[in-house]
């Protein structure tokens, strides 16, 4: 569902041999046998084994599947995907269903080691009909394999805090109708402050410039080459995005703090920052523990100019070498909690995953107005955003452009190079090692 930066160097080292591993033929999965006894494990991240948890002690999932029993592997976001690349380079044991965010598909497009869900008998394809369509693309290579199915997305908002934005005297309406990226710089020098007038800014608009860098991209999960094969293009969206980035630092609006780091996450409790980009995920964090003291005083607005992207994502997926005999009820699981409508609400309700499967976005819950959200019915805004991000197709050589597209973000905010310098720079990079 999240945070995705410090390993993608390595996940372009181990691709290579992450291919070797997913050049094996894999193997026949056995049909799910429901009078059959089975133990199976799945591997988790974060709060996903929370979710889960509360899914399988549903009625709904007992009366299904009463003679599956499931235990968790469960660890932090980078030691768990770590832990994924490493033992499927090493073509090891994993877990029978192996948790993945939408970051790291590039990674297994590149290198293999998953069960392709779209071939027999998974029929991935169907099943997936009623999950949103940029899910099921961003899991999907451009020869048609379906290498994990999507159970919750990440609708990309704007969260900030009523409380700040008045005090600058700016008002809700202002903050739900940000006409572009322009404006909402603008209303970002309001907000950034010294407070105490010590000479030093202790309020700022947004805590780095760099949290906006992937919306222009549509979260850079996909759409790094175009249908003619050619990387980094249109130009103009590219280089876009790096103007806006620079632009958020020019303005001097960003706290330039890193993310997940100690003043990052206080930032949100000691209402040093207004606003956040991010995933839907965002507000259950702030919810739960970042700043659950604030309840009320934060609420959800469109990115400006009505933006429609994604930031982050979990999908499940089936090892290659996961035993025949597990596969079937594996693919039984994760059918259960990707087109469930209970499965799906309950790891909502749970963990505020946003549901993937478009069915539920009726159900009367996403008309609910939120107490944290000051009342404010954020899951109609979440569903609007959901059902109109644009699709993008997954290549071999995203995990790779990615992580060069990164370093070329950090040159632009730290002055190394300007905008169509960092652009004309990343392409020659990227075009020497595809071609």
């Amino acid at each position: 569902m999240k945070r995705l930066s410090s390993v993608l160097m390595v996940m372009v080292l181990v691709s290579a041999s992450l291919f070797a591993a997913g050049g094996q033929e894999q193997g026949a999965a056995v049909a799910f046998d429901p009078n059959a006894s089975y133990d199976l494990t799945i591997g988790c991240y974060g709060d996903l084994e929370k979710a889960y948890t509360a899914v399988f002690a549903t009625d709904d999932f007992k009366q299904k599947f009463p003679n599956v029993n499931i235990t968790f592997q469960t660890s932090d976001f980078n030691g768990h995907h770590s832990r994924l690349t490493t033992v499927i380079a090493a073509r090891e044991a994993t877990n029978d269903i192996e948790a993945l965010e939408i970051g790291y598909i590039a990674q297994f497009v590149a290198g293999g080691g998953l069960s392709d869900l779209a071939a027999a008998p998974y029929d991935g394809m169907a099943v997936g009909s009623d999950l949103v369509d940029f899910a099921m693309s961003n899991a999907t290579t451009k020869d048609g394999k379906l290498i994990a199915m999507p159970v919750d997305i990440a609708p990309a908002v704007l969260f900030y805090r009523k409380s700040i934005i008045e005090a600058a005297g700016l008002t809700v309406q202002q903050m739900e109708n940000i006409k572009d990226w322009d404006e909402y710089i603008e209303i970002g020098k309001k907000l950034t402050k010294d407070l105490d007038n010590d000479g030093t800014i202790d309020q700022y608009a947004i805590t780095h410039a760099n949290d906006v860098a992937m919306v222009p991209l549509n979260g850079g999960k996909g759409g790094w080459i175009d249908a003619g094969g050619n990387p980094l293009e249109p130009k103009a969206k590219f280089v876009g995005a790096l103007e806006l980035v620079q632009n958020i630092r020019n303005a001097g609006i960003d706290g330039d703090m890193g993310a997940w780091t100690g003043p990052w996450v206080e930032a949100f409790s000691n209402g040093s920052t207004a606003t956040m980009v991010n995933g839907a995920w965002f507000g259950g964090a702030l919810k739960t523990w970042m700043a659950p003291d604030q309840s009320g005083d934060w609420r959800v607005a469109y990115l400006p100019g009505k933006t429609m992207a994604s930031l982050g994502g979990t999908y499940l997926s089936i090892p290659e070498y996961v035993k025949e005999d597990k596969k079937g009820v594996a693919w039984e699981i994760i059918k259960y909690l990707s087109t469930s409508p209970s499965a799906q609400l309950t790891t909502f309700n749970t963990i505020d995953a946003y549901p993937a499967l478009t069915s539920v976005y009726d159900d009367p819950i996403m008309d609910e107005g939120l107490a944290y959200f000051g009342g404010q019915q954020v899951r109609k805004i979440y569903a609007d955003v959901a059902e109109n991000i644009p699709s993008n197709t997954v290549s071999e050589y995203d995990a790779l452009i990615l992580s060069i597209w990164n370093s070329t973000v950090t040159s632009v905010l730290t002055g190394e190079t300007g905008m169509m310098e960092g652009y004309d720079k990343a392409k020659q990079q990227v075009l020497a090692t595809i071609q």
